[in-house]
């Protein structure tokens, strides 16, 4: 079926994590490339919506909040009705396709798929695109998308089979082919601490994001599983020994809020304890608040390297273009390593990240600034490994 000179109409749905996102966002550039003249548009929640800010590969983004995201009761009464007003809105549009972006056979999504092209009633050749269940279940999909030999895939390889349906032989990807992961920077703040609009961020705004002229490095010290978690001495030690190399400059960013919290643990206990012990050392280290996803974009955009646990602020960095030294614990890191950035993925035998040693994380980074040329930013000769 080739429909390059279509005028389809096109939804694709992803509503998971931010890093599900990002990593669906090369199989969206590779749709534009197969379809430019389609209209497309997606459907993502609040909590995931800036990743796809200023991307201009969508014609359209609808967002809607959870009800788990509202701030009270009535929020999620108000979200409910919302989220209906939605979908029915998208009902009206007329959609050709509806694209389920996502690696599982999710029959909650399937239902709303088909309200939405208005199956059973339409008499319309519209589609609903998606993955097979792992038994070879595909019942309400209309273009199956196979889940065979998907060993050994990245996950941004795995959703690019989604663009087989529009005809075109998928190409062979690698992780240094195009496409790449996007990140939205249109609403991100800006180094000094203002937006695209003019507004100002007090979290940024006078500190040294930007403002660096040599090497400048991220550490991001949150991580959702227990096993991606890297001791805060450790991150004490790592930021120590890398702000003497020489001409470094070093941020650390986390979750914001309490780790008790039910709905999102945040790290403040865990910087302010990072804080503490840093406070006896000579080493500078900013610590930056990021209350929300635009401020986090907008501060990992403006270092020159990012250490992370794997996560949604790994594919972040990803998405931005930064090199990456991840630190995987008990997850895969073939299947969700960083995509099309230079980067070290270090794993301790114990499938844990707090096993790994500094002298590792050390080494890698060492690696890293060789790779990327970084050499004249900093005097390496100074890193003890």
């Amino acid at each position: 079926m080739n429909l390059t000179n279509s005028t389809t109409r096109i939804l694709l749905v992803r509503r998971e994590n931010i890093g599900d996102l990002i990593l669906t966002t090369p199989l969206i550039r590779l749709l534009r490339e197969q379809l430019p003249n389609a209209h497309m548009a997606a459907l993502v929640n609040s909590y995931n919506a800036p990743i796809l800010d200023g991307n201009d590969d969508l014609d359209e983004v609808f967002v809607y909040t959870k009800g788990k995201h509202a701030d009270s009761w009535w929020g999620v009464v108000v979200a409910r009705y919302e989220l209906v007003r939605l979908f029915l809105k998208l009902r009206r549009m007329q959609f050709d396709d509806v694209i389920l972006a996502e690696p599982t056979y999710t029959p909650r999504n399937i239902r709303l798929a088909r309200f939405i092209l208005g199956k059973p009633w339409s008499s319309a050749e519209c589609r609903v695109i998606g993955f097979e269940h792992e038994d070879g279940t595909h019942t309400g999909l209309d273009v199956v998308v196979s889940k065979a030999k998907m060993d050994g895939l990245h996950q941004a390889q795995i959703m690019l089979r989604i663009a087989e349906a529009y005809g075109s032989p998928l190409p062979s990807v690698t992780m240094e082919d195009k496409p790449c992961c996007r990140v939205g920077r249109s609403t991100a703040l800006t180094a000094t601490g203002s937006t695209a609009a003019g507004e100002t961020n007090p979290l940024l705004v006078g500190r040294h994001i930007g403002r660096h002229i040599g090497l400048h490095i991220g550490l991001h010290i949150s991580a959702r599983k227990p096993s991606q978690r890297w001791p805060v001495e450790a991150f004490a030690a790592l930021a120590t020994q890398i702000q003497q190399a020489g001409a470094v400059r070093v941020s650390v960013f986390w979750s914001p809020g309490a780790a008790d919290n039910a709905l999102h643990p945040g790290d403040d206990e865990k910087a302010q304890t990072l804080k503490a012990l840093l406070a006896a050392t000579s080493v500078e280290v900013d610590f930056v608040p990021t209350t929300d996803l635009a401020s986090l974009i907008c501060a990992v955009d403006e270092v020159s390297m990012f250490i992370c646990a794997d996560g949604g602020a790994m594919h972040i960095a990803a998405g931005l273009g930064k090199p990456i030294i991840a630190l995987f614990g008990d997850s895969d890191p073939i299947r969700w390593r960083p995509w099309g950035v230079p980067n070290r993925v270090l794993q301790a035998a114990s499938r844990d990240v707090a096993d790994l040693s500094v002298e590792e994380v050390l080494a890698a980074f060492h690696e890293l600034v060789t790779e990327c040329s970084f050499q004249g930013k900093i005097r390496t000769a100074k890193i003890e490994i």
